[in-house]
């Protein structure tokens, strides 16, 4: 329920809009904060235990846009903002679908420790977790507990609209936006299109120089050290507990994984969680990859339809944190040839 290393040092301050859809969200959240540290008077206390007016305060934001336009830093940001004086969870969604408890009984232990909740990247490929998740905020609604939240998807786009029950379609579709401002954060990925600093490295095009290139680098790679080709690792995000893969993987300090390649929404999600565990563990290896085409073109979202370009637009996060822990090279085919 804590803020992932990674984001310890993300202020206000140190976000840089650029967009207006980005200042204006950024703007929105520092509102927010605001509200969450103002003190409610003894009439509006009063008004609000007999379910008369609020206090003024907003149930809760929904940042939602693409990835790499700095929602994720506006949710660690108002946390940072918020910690100590405010009790704080920071939670991944992931964490929240693992959860064996009934929805309200999880949201009621959150509530009873916490004043407020943030909860990074709201998924959209599961209607049996978007139930659940509808399920915790209406029970932190209950409890005046406040919902920082991120996604890439629109509330009306959740699977279960379509899929669920009545009561969850008019909760999804309607009851989100009456009770959390929905916040906009468009813009360009940042990670793709800005200097960003990188530890580990791809290497994209033909298997023999990007093999080379790859092999050079573990022979100079110091500490604990493994070699997979993809269907290694996909292999044993099959045979191995995700928490037990983390821990084993996190006690490397260089991975190299070789031919990364994406042929199904199966592929997609089993590297998709591999390198969101990677990117948010303080103590993740240094990831080296190659493959034959470049990262965005591995389940590209115009290629698919239906649940598989939801997974693919999804995934497009993935993409985006590759770039953040990888600096990426691009191998002609006729340099190839030549070398």
């Amino acid at each position: 329920m804590t803020l992932p290393e990674r984001f310890r040092d993300a202020t206000f301050e140190s976000y840089e809009p650029q967009m207006p859809s980005q200042a204006e969200a950024y703007r929105v959240a520092r509102r927010f904060v605001v509200e969450q540290r103002r003190v409610p008077s003894w009439t509006e206390r009063i008004k609000r235990l007999l379910g008369m007016e609020g206090d003024g305060r907003s149930r809760g934001l929904y940042l939602v846009g693409p990835a790499g336009t700095g929602k994720t830093h506006l949710l660690a940001a108002t946390y940072n903002a918020l910690t100590p004086e405010v009790p704080c969870a920071f939670l991944h969604s992931s964490t929240l679908f693992r959860q064996t408890e009934p929805p309200d009984a999880f949201a009621n232990r959150l509530a009873d420790e916490y004043a407020l909740c943030c909860l990074d990247e709201v998924e959209i490929d599961d209607p049996a977790n978007e139930m659940r998740l509808a399920g915790v905020m209406k029970a932190l609604a209950a409890r005046d507990v406040p919902l920082v939240a991120t996604s890439n998807v629109e509330p009306e786009q959740y699977l279960a609209t379509q899929l669920g029950d009545g009561r969850i379609q008019r909760f999804l579709r309607r009851e989100v936006r009456e009770q959390y401002r929905v916040v906009p954060v468009r813009g360009d990925d940042y990670r793709r299109t800005r200097e960003v600093q990188q530890s580990g490295r791809g290497w994209i095009g033909p298997s023999a120089p990007t093999r080379r290139a790859m092999r050079e680098a573990a022979a100079e790679a110091s500490g604990p050290t493994r070699w997979w080709s993809f269907s290694d690792l996909r292999r044993a995000t099959t045979e191995t507990a995700h928490t037990d893969l983390v821990g084993d993987l996190t006690a490397l300090d260089h991975l190299f994984v070789e031919d990364v390649s994406i042929e199904n929404t199966d592929d997609a999600f089993r590297l998709l969680r591999v390198v969101d565990a990677l990117y948010l563990h303080d103590k993740a290896p240094t990831l080296y990859f190659t493959a034959e085409q470049s990262p965005g073109e591995w389940f590209d979202p115009e290629q698919h339809a239906g649940i598989a370009r939801a997974v693919a637009e999804k995934f497009d996060r993935t993409i985006s944190r590759l770039h953040a822990l990888c600096r990426i090279r691009t191998f002609e085919r006729d340099t190839a040839a030549r070398s």
